[in-house]
């Protein structure tokens, strides 16, 4: 894709390119107004010159004579250098004065009839005017033929004086035109300009929307645009920056326990002391693994975390069926009944499959992690009228009805929550749904105690 160009040449080449064709176009209409208008002045003079000539044929004895006038030729003088000829034949064809071999009119002349003709006649193209002129006398002599032709040097001359003439006013015309366009243009890209020069002079952090009441209205559409991208454009800067300061801020602590546990280990003298304190840095690395972890998720999963995430058609059914089975190891350990119900056929929704997966996988762990020894866990997809349902129960404490529109905050941790937690699992769930339209809502599971976890999607 070829580079945009400046808009005020843009803008003329758009006006001025037209009017070029359109002054072609006009030309050519021009010189055949003017050939016209030539041929027409023309024949004129040369009906004229005819009628000079007839006027001066005469029948004296039975014989006919003729005086040519010389203002019958002198009409044509001009400064062109163009040749006349004339000739006068009688009705047989024999000449009576003038060149013998003046090319004839294509059909008979009635008396008093001129007719207006071209032919080729000595290399060159003659235009001529004949005129059958009666004579009335007893010996019926007939009527004579008097024809006058001319180059055509003065008409040409005539028509480029006028197609030239017609150019030049027309031209300057477009000329002006362009330098008004020009002026009008730079006048009304002036806005723009002060525009550009107030943006290149704001600070690299300021996104405060643009003033577009300064510009014209077809600009307007442009700096809106402009504005909404820039309020994205900010909405992504802080949440990058409240992600940067939680994750500072979560890290932070670990980090320095663990730091803290290998300077003590270093200087434990007890073997037994110090295998408990390798126990104690494994715990904490793990912790702050998959509170890492974690936070990368978060990242990725916040609605305006990644622009343009890929979404497709994804079987929500099998994906909650294959995640249920990567963390049956985890229940095992606790002796968790982790099961899994879903109706026949698939259960397909529109979104990413990794972060989905990491939504069933929170669900999933979080309801192992708090549901006791010997409870049980269970998975379930459906469908019904307002999508594909994912529903993950538990038996464990629950989470208070005061609590449950907290614990979608990040690291809040309620009043039941264990000590390895981060406060980030359901923080993650909720960014995921908001990503895919998704509903998450909390509610008791169907036995005395336990939380029961909906997720609903939209249709794919």
């Amino acid at each position: 894709m070829s580079r945009p160009g400046s808009l005020l040449r843009e803008l003329l080449a758009w006006l001025l390119v037209p009017l070029v064709a359109l002054l072609a176009l006009n030309a050519f209409l021009s010189y055949r107004a003017a050939v016209t208008a030539a041929n027409e002045a023309y024949d004129r003079l040369l009906l004229a010159s005819v009628r000079a000539i007839a006027d001066r044929v005469t029948l004296v004895d039975d014989r006919v004579e003729v005086d040519v006038p010389y203002v019958a030729l002198e009409l044509f003088e001009s400064k062109s250098q163009e040749r006349i000829f004339y000739r006068v034949s009688s009705r047989g064809g024999a000449t009576i004065t003038g060149y013998d071999d003046l090319p004839l009119p294509k059909r008979a002349l009635q008396n008093d009839q001129a007719v207006f003709y071209r032919a080729p006649y000595r290399d060159e193209t003659v235009y001529f005017a004949a005129l059958s002129k009666p004579l009335y006398d007893p010996q019926g002599v007939g009527p004579v033929l008097v024809q006058v032709g001319e180059t055509a040097e003065a008409r040409d001359s005539l028509s480029r004086e006028i197609l030239l003439d017609s150019l030049a006013r027309q031209g300057l015309l477009i000329g002006a035109a362009a330098l008004v366009v020009w002026a009008g243009l730079r006048r009304g890209l002036r806005p723009m300009l002060r525009l550009r020069d107030s943006i290149a002079q704001r600070a690299p952090s300021d996104l405060t929307p643009i003033d577009a009441r300064q510009v014209q209205n077809e600009v307007r559409p442009l700096i809106d645009a402009f504005n909404l991208h820039a309020e994205r454009l900010d909405t992504l800067i802080a949440a990058r920056r409240r992600f940067l300061d939680d994750a500072s801020h979560q890290l932070r602590t670990p980090l320095a326990a663990l730091k803290t546990q290998v300077d003590y280990s270093l200087g434990e003298p007890s073997e037994s002391d110090r295998r408990q304190l390798l126990q104690d840095i494994r715990a904490t690395t793990e912790q702050t693994i998959r509170l890492v972890n974690q936070l990368l998720v978060l990242a990725r999963a916040e609605p305006q975390g990644v622009p343009g995430t890929e979404l497709a058609p994804v079987d929500i059914a099998a994906l909650a069926r294959e995640t249920t089975a990567e963390l049956v190891p985890n229940a095992r350990r606790k002796q968790i009944d982790l099961g899994f119900e879903s109706a026949a056929g698939a259960a397909v929704v529109t979104g990413n499959r990794l972060l989905l997966h990491e939504l069933i996988v929170n669900l999933v762990d979080n309801a192992i992690r708090y549901t006791p020894e010997r409870g049980a866990v269970t998975v379930t997809v459906g469908r019904g009228a307002g999508g594909v349902r994912l529903e993950v129960s538990d038996t464990g404490p629950g989470i208070p009805q005061a609590e449950r529109a907290r614990v979608f905050e990040r690291f809040y941790r309620g009043s039941t929550a264990s000590d390895q937690g981060s406060g980030l699992g359901l923080s993650i769930v909720q960014d995921i749904c908001r990503s895919h339209g998704a509903r998450i809502e909390l509610g008791d599971a169907e036995g005395a105690t336990g939380l029961r976890v909906r997720v609903t999607f939209g249709r794919a």
